[in-house]
Order: C-alpha cells, then structure tokens, then sequence
C-alpha cells in the first residue's frame, strides 16, 4: 500500500469511529485524532476531505449506523477505481489471499504475495522486476551476463546469485535475503549502496538504507500460507491479515496500543485467524458484512 493509500484508510477509521463513538469516548478519540492529524499536513488534509464527504453524503449524521462504514469505504472504492489501473496491475498481479508463482525466461522463479503487481523488463542484456505493490521472493537463476534486479519507488535490489524478499511497506521497502547476498542502491543517493548478506534484512529509501539487522523467526512464513507474530502490535498483525481477506478489516482507532499477539495465524483461512484472535485478546470481531470486518 502507498503512503497516500495508507493515510487515507486512517482517515477513514478516524472518521467511522467517531461516527461510532459514544459520549464517554468521544473526547478521547477527539483529542487523539488531532494529535494524528498534527503529526502531518497530509493526515489533517484527507480527513478533512473525508469528513466532509461523509457530511454530504449523510446530513443527519445518525448515531450508531453501520451502515455508515460502508459509506466511507465506498467512497475509497471510487476515489481509487480512477487510479490508472493497467499500470497498478502491471504485467502480473495477485488478488486479496492469492498467491501466485512465476518462472521466468532465465528460470527464476518470482513468488508474488497477497494483492502485489510487478512489471517484468526481461531481455539479452537486464532482468528487471519493478515491484508496484506488495512483495515478492525470487529464487534468481544464475547468468552472468545479465544483472537481476528488483526495482522499487525508493530504489535497486540488485541479486549477487541469491534468494531474497523484497516489499513496499508504507513510506519505505523491505529487504530479506535467504541465501547469498544482495546489493542495495538507493535511487536518488548510488554512492551510498551496501551489500545486505544471507539471515540479514533492512529498509530502503531513496536517499539511504538502515544497518542490517538479523531477521526475525517467520521472515518468511507467507510462502507456506503462515503469517508469524512476536509480541507484534495488533494493528500490524491486522494490516498484515487484511491482505489475505477480501473486504475490509478495520481495526478501531480506540484500540489499547499495548494490545500485543504471539502466534501463527492461516494465511488461508481468515476467519480462523480472526477466530483466534478473539480467543486469544480482550477483543470484540463485529462482522458488520460478509466483505466488512470492525475490530475493536
């Protein structure tokens, strides 16, 4: 998802919430939705531009109707159905809970998670993936005379015979390598390239990359349809979890932010996963439609 993407998905669970809110949690949420909106001129713009759509589309404004989330996500649906879509598609995608295995000319093999698109420049001199969205696993095949590269917005991932990982996580890219190593150049800084090595992940912007850390158990657990927490916050088990589910899942802002998950979760059975979620943490599952999930 891109920055803007995920800015605008919060605003929209700011705005619902409020919606949803009662007296005693009202001034709460208030106070914490303008902190968020002071965080970025971006955030106080899109709410704004959502609050007022949500005013004009419901000037009664009645309390308690969930019909009401199906408002807002709507009108998500219709600002994003005028994005140029052959271009986000790309020349192979996935769908919400699909994954999808590619080999290449070369005989690479390009593993693409839940809803990713990439664009593929495959020819006798480069062999290029752009990632558009999502993320990706490739197994590279080795020929030394044509370089692979995996490209995104913030820059280069370049293979040095290897298996690696790469994904687009809000403002920035993800790196994993699996075996061997991987060369990363940021796109507006190359002089500031460095090489990440097998067991090693970090994140890529255009101007810089972080020191390579160790990766954590289950970097990998999507390639067998297994999402893997470590006392990970719950709104990141559920952005993680809302990839594999077609719909809407909405974590309530008025979560408790110390609301933490360890566990395995199916990657293919999101209804289980949510089940287990709820056994698992003081947490209410409303299923407000088949397609719209309200956590909180």
């Amino acid at each position: 998802m891109s920055g803007t993407d995920g800015i605008r998905d919060r605003a929209a669970d700011w705005v619902v919430a409020l919606h949803e809110a009662g007296e005693a949690e009202r001034a709460e949420l208030e106070r914490r939705c303008q902190a968020w909106q002071a965080e970025d001129e971006r955030h106080r713009r899109v709410f704004h531009e959502m609050r007022t759509l949500w005013d004009g589309l419901m000037p009664e404004r009645p309390r308690r109707s969930r019909a009401g989330v199906l408002v807002v996500w709507l009108l998500i649906g219709l600002i994003a159905w005028q994005l140029p879509w052959t271009l986000w598609r790309g020349d192979a995608h996935t769908g919400t809970g699909e994954r999808r295995v590619l080999v290449l000319d070369d005989g690479s093999r390009l593993t693409l998670d839940a809803d990713s698109a990439v664009r593929l420049t495959l020819n006798a001199d480069l062999r290029r993936v752009r990632l558009l969205r999502g993320r990706l696993f490739v197994k590279v095949a080795p020929d030394a005379n044509r370089p692979f590269q995996v490209v995104t917005r913030d820059g280069t991932a370049e293979a040095l015979g290897t298996e690696y990982s790469v994904a687009l996580e809000g403002e920035r890219t993800r790196v994993a390598v699996r075996e061997s190593s991987v060369r990363l150049i940021p796109a507006a800084r190359p002089a500031a390239a460095r090489v990440l090595h097998a067991g090693e992940g970090t994140t890529l912007t255009r101007t810089r990359s972080d020191a390579p850390a160790a990766l954590p158990p289950g970097r990998f657990d999507w390639l067998d349809g297994r999402l893997v927490f470590n006392d990970a916050p719950l709104k990141e088990v559920l952005a993680r979890l809302s990839r594999h589910r077609p719909g809407w899942l909405l974590a309530s802002p008025a979560l408790p932010s110390d609301l933490r998950f360890t566990g395995v979760l199916p990657a293919d059975d999101s209804e289980r996963a949510l089940a287990v979620l709820g056994d698992a943490l003081p947490v209410r599952v409303r299923r407000i439609t088949p397609y719209v999930v309200w956590v909180d």
